[in-house]
């Protein structure tokens, strides 16, 4: 039936919104707790966090400063690495004993052994064997080559080769100044994450510590326990050891913490549930309240509609289809009606006003008035004028307003034309041909004079726009017509009188009568231009006052926009003709600077205007022609200079003044040439070549430092050290040892 049709129409209306707002509701809230609970554990795991590191800073930091303490004061270690002194057994004893008081003193540390190089050997577990004999042979041979003095990341350590290796990190302190031998101190993995393993549960947390390479200390292979994999639990905070470069990773496991979330979770989706239902019954409620005043409207339409109904034009029980079939018949011919009567109103008068300016459709007297009375468009006279309204600095115009507010202030303009030509007792026809021109008809009263109408009219009207709008118009007025044919020639004149636009400025009344004639000489602009052009050939700084005399010949001249357009078209094709015969850098010069100036030539509206948009240009040119200019004398210069500076690198006077004088050339100057031609300074390039020759002396000779340092240009040997050791990372001597 139609009503239970009805009825489901606008109970399913409702549904939907209902469960949308309910279900957000109720994620925001599961979320906002889950978020809540999350930053909880954030700031305990960032605690714990801190907490570790501080106790793995603290831990080792301990063994640390204990070893190198025994090291510095304990002279029964010193006794074990002197060469050739006391009793070698007695001193290997007494070395022991030491090992197992800082094995008691620290339960963390898992081995210590020495390594003595003058003999090759390592005392480790009580015992002594020789260096290439020891398990960890590798590690000692690796730790002397780069001397290391921080803990290393986890490793296997064998005191025996036939025992299994222990998981350790390891300590390596050179012993006395000459680096004689090594104490190496190995602390367990299993103990130190033993001792962590108290500070927290690991049913509901996770603690991993990242060595300095970024791998896992705590793994299977080093605790005997499984490692965390990665979808065991999301990482919380994050703390990195200033001391030993470690990193401490902590987050909870997921387990624990799901189903300590889900428990809530239920609690509330069960609420929520039961919130859905009672909203559901309140709807279905609501709906049937309703429904009574909109069934006497559908049962009102039936009876209205019944011939309609009676021929089949709707589906049987589509009650929304049949309302809206119905009442579209009742409407149908005065909805009609003022659809076309809105549509094209606008457009018809837009049309036709184009139509009567530019001739693009013949009509007799007779056939233009009948079509303006059609449309509702004054009839006053038999005299008229045409006007045109520019928007001044267009442009800026669109910049500053939205399309919407350029759309509204349009209108203002259009409407207020239209004001203060109703106020002079007269009327306007105004549309908007074009983007930035407003044309209009202007009736012209018999018993008044044309001419004092029309500046009367259109200076108030220029007047209003600049005091109320934050825009100005310039506006070109053509002659009085007395018939469609001297109102197209009036319309002509007027877009003619704008032309002066250019050469007289804006914001102001030009009217066709007061338009000046052009007076230009040819001759004379022509000569400036070949000048002009000339003088930026040869890098002339009168350039500029051949310009400024052109554009001032230009003003004075009283130019039509076209026909200052013209000119700037010669003064292109001479710079085309003289840069044609220069070189390709040139030309590919002026073709990005001619680039520029046609954008620039596009959209102007004053002589001023097209001056500093074309100012700008030239003087881009005018400096860039020069530094080509330049770049060549001084580019061969700057070689010549870093030959000589090859070829008398060991003259310990070699400087910047040094070269000034010899060249004759401001030090400052040359300074900025070496960095924009050659890329470097000179100090740089100097120490580079000193360098250089004295790595290639210490490669090829035996001849002593301190006499390669004078022969390459340093007559102090520490400066030359330390220069050296500056470009190659180390020093002089180290670098020989190494060769």
């Amino acid at each position: 039936m139609m009503n239970a049709s009805w009825f489901r129409r606008l109970l399913l209306s409702y549904l939907p919104v209902f469960f949308i707002v309910t279900s957000i509701l109720f994620f925001l809230f599961i979320q906002a707790f889950n978020e809540q609970n999350r930053r909880e554990a954030l700031k305990a795991n960032e605690f714990l966090a801190s907490q570790v590191v501080q106790y793995l800073d603290n831990s080792l930091r301990s063994i640390d400063y204990k070893v190198l303490r025994e090291m510095l004061t304990n002279q029964n270690l010193k006794n074990y690495f002197a060469p050739g002194l006391g009793n070698p057994v007695l001193d290997a004893i007494q070395a022991v004993d030491v090992i197992d008081e800082l094995k008691i003193d620290f339960p963390l540390i898992h081995s210590i052994y020495l390594v003595r190089y003058h003999d090759g050997t390592v005392l480790s577990n009580g015992k002594t064997v020789p260096i290439d004999a020891f398990p960890d042979a590798a590690f000692i041979e690796e730790s002397r080559k780069r001397n290391a003095q921080k803990w290393t990341g986890a490793r296997n350590f064998q005191a025996f080769s036939s025992e299994a290796g222990v998981p350790v990190v390891t300590l390596v302190r050179p012993m006395g100044a000459d680096a004689d031998g090594l104490v190496v101190v190995n602390v367990g993995l299993a103990s130190l994450k033993s001792s962590i393993t108290r500070m927290y549960d690991p049913g509901y947390t996770f603690v991993d510590v990242l060595g300095p390479s970024g791998e896992r200390l705590w793994n299977e292979a080093a605790t005997g326990e499984a490692s965390r994999g990665s979808g065991a639990g999301e990482i919380f905070s994050e703390f990195t050891s200033s001391y030993t470069g470690w990193k401490v990773q902590t987050g909870l496991n997921n387990g624990k913490v799901v189903k300590f979330a889900l428990q809530f979770y239920n609690v509330w989706f069960a609420v929520a549930i039961a919130v859905v239902f009672i909203g559901v019954a309140w709807v279905v409620y609501v709906t049937r309240r309703n429904y009574k005043p909109i069934e006497q409207i559908v049962t009102l339409i039936e009876t209205f509609a019944t011939q309609k109904k009676s021929n089949g034009g709707q589906a049987q029980g589509n009650e929304l289809r049949f309302i809206h079939t119905t009442l579209e018949g009742m409407m149908q011919q005065t909805k009609q009606y003022q659809q076309q009567y809105a549509d094209n109103l606008i457009l018809q008068k837009k049309y036709f006003f184009q139509e009567l300016l530019e001739g693009t459709k013949r009509y007799d007297e007779a056939e233009w008035k009948a079509e303006m009375k059609k449309l509702n468009l004054p009839v006053l006279g038999d005299r008229w004028t045409v006007a045109v309204v520019e928007i001044d600095r267009y442009r800026k115009f669109t910049e500053e307003y939205h399309r919407q507010d350029q759309s509204l202030l349009k209108f203002i303009l259009s409407s207020v034309l239209q004001e203060v030509a109703q106020q002079e007792g007269t009327d306007a026809w105004a549309e908007w041909i074009s983007d930035r021109r407003l044309y209009a008809i202007v009736w012209l009263s018999d018993d008044r004079e044309a001419e004092e109408l029309e500046k009367k009219l259109f200076a108030s009207y220029k007047d209003w726009v600049e005091q109320n709008l934050n825009l100005t118009v310039t506006v070109g007025v053509g002659l009085a017509a007395s018939d469609l044919e001297g109102l197209r020639f009036s319309f002509k004149e007027a877009a003619y009188a704008m032309e002066f636009k250019a050469a007289l400025g804006m914001n102001r009344v030009i009217l066709r009568d007061d338009a000046p004639e052009p007076h230009n000489d040819l001759f004379e602009l022509l000569k400036t231009i070949s000048l002009f052009v000339q003088a930026m050939r040869l890098s002339d700084e009168e350039w500029e006052a051949h310009f400024d005399r052109l554009f001032r010949q230009i003003a004075e001249s009283v130019l039509s926009r076209q026909e200052i357009v013209n000119t700037m078209q010669l003064l292109v094709q001479h710079y085309e003709r003289e840069f044609a015969d220069l070189s390709r850098e040139y030309q590919e010069l002026w073709a990005e600077s001619l680039d520029r100036l046609l954008r620039r030539l596009e959209d102007w509206e004053t002589v001023d205007d097209l001056r500093e948009r074309c100012l700008d240009v030239f003087r881009d040119l005018a400096e860039q022609m020069q530094t080509i200019r330049q770049s060549k004398g001084h580019r061969s210069l700057i070689l010549q200079i870093r030959k000589y500076i090859e070829e008398n690198y060991g003259n310990p006077d070699l400087s910047l003044n040094y070269l000034s004088d010899k060249f004759d050339i401001n030090p400052k100057y040359l300074s900025k040439l070496f960095k924009d031609e050659i890329g470097e300074k000179f100090l740089d390039l100097l120490i580079s070549q000193r360098i250089e020759k004295a790595k290639q002396l210490m490669q090829e000779t035996d001849k002593p430092i301190q006499e390669i340092s004078e022969e390459v240009g340093y007559t102090n040997y520490n400066s030359f050290n330390r220069a050296f050791k500056n470009v190659v990372g180390v020093s002089p001597s180290d670098y020989r040892k190494q060769l």
